[in-house]
């Protein structure tokens, strides 16, 4: 019984100890959207024939997309006719 109790007053006092962590944010990578702002107004198709970002999508009019916010991801939303409207990061 006596070990019982020592057992446990050693894990209570165990349990007291503070405990330090470290948390490191490190700011996430965004994309620069002003290099493509000259495809603005030009046929998405022609995006098929140039170097383009890895982690670009191009949004359609009545697309779904998902809501998430990527700062490295490169937007480039066109209208109907396919012409590009705008290029965001996003």
């Amino acid at each position: 019984m006596k070990y019982i109790a020592i057992a446990v007053a050693g894990l209570t006092l165990a349990a007291c100890q503070p405990t330090t962590r470290t948390t490191i944010i490190t700011p996430a990578a965004t994309c620069d959207a002003a290099p493509y702002q000259q495809w603005v107004g030009k046929d998405s198709a022609t995006l098929v024939n140039i170097n383009t970002p890895d982690n670009m999508r191009v949004i359609r009019p009545d697309t779904a997309v998902t809501m998430d916010h990527d700062p490295s991801r490169l937007n480039v939303e066109t209208n109907q006719r396919g012409v590009i409207t705008a290029v965001r990061c996003g």
